[in-house]
C-alpha cells in the first residue's frame, strides 16, 4: 500500500509540473499566434482601405479636374514661352457670341454626365449651354439690358425651340459676385439639385480678364456629383465597410451607403444636408468622430493618406482619410472605415488550426512543440512582412510557403492581392498608389553615398475620347491595353509605367538626371504611341500623346510636387498642340 502511495506521489510530482509547463507553453503559443494574427489582420484592413482611398481620390480628382479644364477651354491660361525673355502665348478671349458659343460647346463635350458651362459678361450679357441628357441641350442667351431667352436644341447648329423668357441679371448672381471679389477661380458651396432627389452639385467660377487687366466677365462650370456617389457604391469594400466624402464641417457630399444625404428639419419644411455625425450607420459616426478628433490636434497635409485605429463598442475598426484641398477653396474629407472583424476570417481559421496542432505536438513532446511553434510563427511572420511590403512599396518577398491548409491558401491570397493592389486591372501596369509607394521606398533607401535621381513623364492621350465615343468602350479598352504594352516595351528594366486613371499614364525613368535625355525618351514614347492600333473590323485607330517632364530633385523633393510639375507641363504641351492645330 505504501509503495502504491509512493508511486502515486511520484506521478503527481512529475505530472503536475508537466501539465503546468504544457499549459504555459500552450498559452504562450496561443498568445503569439493571436498577436501575429492580429497584426496580419490590421495590415490587411489598412491595405484594403488604402486601395479604396486611392480610387476615391481618383474619382474626386476626375470630377473637380473636369470643371477646371472646362473653364480652361473657355479661357485658356497663357502658354509659357519656349525661350527665356519671350512673352507667354495668349489665346485671345472671344469677342463675338459665335466664338464664345464654340468654346462653350467644346467645354461641354468634356463631360459624360449632364453639365452646365456659361459666361456672364461685365456688361450684363449671358451665354450658357447645359446638357440636360444625351442629345438634349438648353441654350440660354441674354443681351445687355434685355430678357434672358432659354431654348432647347439637340446639338450645335440644330433647330432651337424657345422654352422660357426670364428676368435674369448674371452680375447679381452669387457665382459672379464671389469670383469678382476673390479675383481667382473659386468653388461655390455644395448645393442641392432639387430636380434630382438626393443629388448635389458644385460650381467653379473663374474671372476673365483682358490682356490689359480689364475684367470681361465670369465663366462658370456647374457639375453634378452623382458620379462620385456611383463610384463609392461600386468600390470593393469589406462586408461591413463604408466610404464617404464630407465637407470639413461633416456635411456629406457622397456616400457608399444606401442612405439619403438629406434630412428634414424639425418643422419638416426644408431639406438639410445629412451630417456624418448623424448618419444611421454607427461606423460612419465613429469614423467621422475619429477624423474630427485627429483634426482638432493635427494639421493634416492635403493629399496625404492618414490611417487611424479605434475601438467602437468593444470592436476594433480601422479608419483612413485624406484631405482634398486646392487654391480655389475646395476642402473635402474622403473617409473610409471598416471593422477588423471583416478581415479576421481569412486569418483566424489558420491560426486556430495551427494552435490545435501546437497543442497536440506539446502533448507528444516538448521538442516537437517547440519546432512547431517556430514553424508556425515563421510562416505567419512571412505573411505579416509580405503584407507590410504591399503597403510601403518595398519589393514583395518570396513567401516559400508550401502548405495545403488555410495559411497556405492565405499565402496564395497574399500573392494575388499583391498583384491586384499594385497593378491596374485593365492594362496590367502599375497603378497610381503602387508607383508612388515604390518611388517613396527608393527615396527612403537613398543616401548621400548612393543618391537617387529620376525623371517622371506625365502622359495624356490625345484623340482617345474620339475612339471611345465613336467605337465604344471595348475598343477604347483595347487602345489603352495596346498603349500600355508599347510604353512597357519602350522602357528599361529599372523603369516603370503606371496608369493614373482614364487615359493618363506616368512613366518613372530611373537614374535620369538630364532634362534633355528625359525629353528624348518622351519623344520616343510619343512616336511609339502614335503608331496605328488595329481595331474591330479592320479599323485602325491613331492616338497621340502630350507628355510633361519633371526631374527629381530639381523640380521637387516629393512625388506630389513632381507630379504637379509634370502635369502642368503636359497641359502646356496640350494647349500648344491645340493652338498649332487651329
Amino acid at each position: 500500500m505504501g509503495a502504491i502511495l509512493k508511486q502515486s506521489s511520484l506521478q503527481r510530482l512529475f505530472i503536475l509540473p508537466f501539465i503546468f509547463l504544457m499549459v504555459c507553453l500552450v498559452l504562450t503559443i496561443g498568445w503569439f499566434l493571436y498577436r501575429a494574427g492580429d497584426d496580419a489582420t490590421e495590415v490587411l484592413a489598412r491595405n484594403a482601405l488604402t486601395e479604396v482611398m486611392g480610387r476615391v481620390s481618383q474619382g474626386i480628382d476626375r470630377q473637380t479636374m473636369g470643371a477646371r479644364e472646362s473653364l480652361n477651354v473657355v479661357a485658356p491660361a497663357p502658354v509659357p514661352p519656349a525661350e527665356a525673355g519671350q512673352q507667354p502665348a495668349t489665346l485671345p478671349f472671344p469677342k463675338t457670341r459665335k466664338e464664345l458659343e464654340e468654346r462653350l460647346w467644346l467645354a461641354n463635350s468634356l463631360f459624360d454626365d449632364p453639365s452646365y458651362v456659361y459666361f456672364g459678361g461685365v456688361d450684363g450679357s449671358f451665354l450658357g449651354i447645359k446638357q440636360e441628357q444625351i442629345n438634349v441641350f438648353m441654350y440660354s442667351v441674354r443681351e445687355p439690358g434685355e430678357k434672358n431667352y432659354v431654348y432647347y436644341l439637340r446639338g450645335p447648329g440644330t433647330e432651337m425651340k424657345l422654352a422660357a423668357v426670364q428676368d435674369y441679371e448674371p452680375r447679381k448672381r452669387p457665382w459672379y459676385v464671389q469670383a469678382v471679389q476673390q479675383g481667382r477661380e473659386t468653388w461655390s458651396p455644395v448645393y442641392a439639385d432639387y430636380r434630382r432627389p438626393n443629388v448635389v452639385g458644385i460650381n467653379l467660377s473663374k474671372p476673365i480678364f483682358d490682356t490689359d487687366g480689364t475684367l470681361l466677365g465670369v465663366a462658370n462650370s456647374s457639375i453634378g456629383l452623382q458620379q462620385l456617389s456611383t463610384l463609392l457604391r461600386q468600390l470593393p469594400l469589406s462586408p461591413h465597410g463604408a466610404a464617404f466624402v464630407t465637407e470639413l464641417k461633416g456635411d456629406i457630399v457622397a456616400t457608399s451607403l444606401d442612405e439619403s444625404i438629406y434630412q428634414s428639419n424639425d418643422q419638416g419644411s426644408d431639406l438639410l444636408r445629412l451630417n456624418a455625425g448623424h448618419s444611421k450607420s454607427p461606423l460612419v459616426q465613429q469614423a467621422f468622430e475619429e477624423v474630427r478628433r485627429y483634426l482638432s490636434i493635427h494639421n493634416p497635409e492635403p493629399g496625404k493618406l492618414v490611417l487611424l485605429g479605434s475601438r467602437s463598442e468593444g470592436s476594433k475598426i480601422e479608419v483612413a482619410f485624406r484631405l482634398h484641398h486646392d487654391q480655389a477653396g475646395l476642402d473635402w474629407l474622403a473617409i473610409s472605415a471598416a471593422p477588423r472583424s471583416d478581415f479576421l476570417g481569412s486569418v483566424t481559421s489558420g491560426v486556430y488550426q495551427t494552435l490545435l496542432l501546437g497543442l497536440l505536438a506539446v502533448c507528444l513532446t516538448f521538442v516537437i512543440g517547440f519546432l512547431l511553434l517556430r514553424w508556425v510563427l515563421r510562416d505567419i511572420r512571412k505573411l505579416t512582412l509580405a503584407a507590410k511590403s504591399i503597403g510601403n512599396g518595398s519589393p514583395f518577398p518570396a513567401l516559400n510557403i508550401d502548405r495545403n491548409d488555410e495559411i497556405g491558401q492565405l499565402a496564395l491570397s497574399f500573392v494575388e492581392m499583391e498583384r491586384n493592389l499594385r497593378t491596374d486591372r485593365l492594362t496590367n501596369v502599375l497603378n497610381r498608389d503602387s508607383l508612388i509607394a515604390q518611388i517613396d521606398f527608393r527615396r527612403r533607401n537613398s543616401s548621400e553615398a548612393n543618391p537617387l535621381h529620376f525623371a517622371l513623364l506625365f502622359i495624356d492621350l490625345d484623340r482617345f475620347k474620339a475612339v471611345n465615343d465613336e467605337y465604344g468602350h471595348d475598343e477604347g479598352d483595347k487602345v489603352l491595353i495596346a498603349i500600355a504594352e508599347r510604353l512597357q516595351h519602350s522602357l528599361r528594366h529599372d523603369d516603370s509605367v503606371a496608369r493614373f486613371g482614364g487615359d493618363e499614364f506616368v512613366v518613372y525613368l530611373h537614374g535620369v538626371t538630364d532634362i534633355e535625355v528625359a525629353r528624348s525618351i518622351a519623344d520616343k514614347i510619343r512616336h511609339a504611341v502614335n503608331k496605328p492600333i488595329e481595331g474591330r473590323d479592320g479599323q485602325q485607330y491613331t492616338v497621340d500623346a502630350s507628355v510633361g517632364v519633371s526631374l527629381y530633385p530639381v523640380d521637387g523633393l516629393d512625388v506630389e510636387t513632381l507630379l504637379r510639375v509634370a502635369d502642368s507641363r503636359m497641359f502646356d504641351q496640350k494647349r500648344l498642340h491645340r493652338i498649332l492645330s487651329v
